[in-house]
């Protein structure tokens, strides 16, 4: 194979499918900005061990040159979501490419020949098995530091996408937050009165984590589930989904972290969590938990900053429907603040998860925080060419008597 030829190959093999995975870290190799995800994660995406596998179809190619390889991506028939939103999409993950045009048109040319293959309409992303799966092409805030949660990319990215006929669908805002020194007392007097206008409650801090999990684990995904039902990308978190994260919860998630709201019977109305931001310690590991092969220095050092975070990660705000625009949301980010103020640890700032540029209503929120956009993220959709049926040729057609 000459050295300027270009090979698209399926990812089947364990082997094919470890060169996909760590193609990314090569491809970032000694970027200060980079957040790696961790490798046996990766690994297990790609296999039945996911429980989001049995309701998508999966395909991953590689970009294959001189041997080496030079570019990834992976298609995703997200069957819950095409049923629910009647609509024949592939989405697309994992994009990597270096900075060659004709690698990026190669394998987007296989995301869309798949999509074609299958019926499908249109290709768009990246998006995951989930909304809770990393998503979106940063096409600013390239300067700033990744988190553990999104994909980071070069700049070059958007200018191939773009040039492969791919335009926006929806973008997303980061901002961030710096940690106030005390506590705003407007938003202290507000959060007060609603919970006495609307007999609420914060499920009280000295309840452990395990106690959290064990009396409101299950229910927290109901209501992230009305919230956020009919967003773009949204599908509904199943069950086998539901018990990977709350496993999660118990290794990563601080109790302090945790904010719920619930109303006179005890039922949840309103949900925030934040989490440590690993991102240096991740970018330190390169993906991997074990150094030298054996020595589970990553894993400390991981573990060591979740424990004892400079910064936390504002991951999500969900509020029922029926409390919604009623300050709910202000109760949340008051106990928040409150809870992160508390804590041994001195906090320098909070960078929220995505928000879509259209969800004016949650940006608001943060208004009064200083708050700086510094990330926008981006999802990408190429709808295809459906072919126009065959004309029947009436001439050709024998005149039936």
């Amino acid at each position: 194979m000459d050295n300027d030829d270009i090979q698209i190959i399926e990812a089947k093999t364990r082997k094919d499918i470890k060169r996909f995975v760590r193609f990314q870290n090569e491809l970032y190799k000694g970027n200060a900005f980079f957040v790696p995800a961790l490798e046996s994660d990766e690994l297990k995406f790609f296999s039945p061990k996911n429980p989001s596998w049995n309701e998508v179809e999966v395909k991953a190619f590689l970009a294959i040159r001189g041997g080496e390889v030079v570019g990834r991506i992976a298609t995703i028939i997200q069957k819950t979501y095409n049923e629910l939103h009647n609509c024949k999409n592939v989405r697309f993950t994992r994009f990597d490419i270096i900075d060659d045009c004709r690698v990026a048109t190669a394998l987007l040319d296989a995301a869309v020949n798949f999509a074609r293959e299958r019926g499908m309409q249109a290709v768009h992303g990246p998006l995951g098995f989930n909304d809770l799966d990393k998503e979106g092409v940063l096409v600013e805030g390239f300067d700033k530091m990744g988190t553990w949660a999104n994909f980071y990319n070069y700049a070059y990215y958007k200018k191939h996408l773009e040039d492969a006929g791919f335009t926006k669908e929806v973008d997303w805002f980061e901002f961030v937050v710096p940690m106030p020194k005390g506590l705003d007392p407007r938003m202290v007097k507000v959060a007060e009165h609603m919970m006495g206008r609307l007999e609420l409650k914060v499920v009280p801090r000295k309840m452990s984590k395990a106690g959290v999990l064990k009396r409101y684990g299950k229910r927290i995904f109901d209501v992230i589930n009305e919230n956020y039902a009919g967003l773009h990308g949204v599908i509904p978190i199943t069950d086998a989904v539901r018990d990977g994260i709350l496993k999660q919860f118990k290794t990563i998630i601080r109790r302090e972290h945790v904010t719920i709201v619930v109303d006179k019977n005890d039922k949840i109305v309103g949900f925030g969590l934040a989490s440590p931001n690993l991102s240096r310690s991740l970018n330190a590991s390169r993906g991997r938990l074990l150094n030298f092969g054996f020595l589970p220095l990553n894993a400390l050092r991981i573990m060591r900053e979740a424990r004892r975070p400079k910064n936390v990660d504002l991951c999500l705000i969900a509020v029922v429907p029926e409390y919604r625009n009623r300050g709910v949301n202000a109760i949340i980010i008051h106990e928040t603040f409150k809870n992160l103020l508390n804590a041994k640890r001195k906090i320098g700032f909070l960078e929220t998860n995505l928000q879509m540029e259209t969800n004016t209503a949650v940006q608001a929120q943060l208004e009064g925080f200083n708050r700086q956009l510094i990330k926008k993220r981006r999802c990408y959709k190429k709808v295809l060419e459906v072919p126009e049926p065959e004309s029947l040729d009436v001439e050709s057609v024998p005149e039936v008597v």
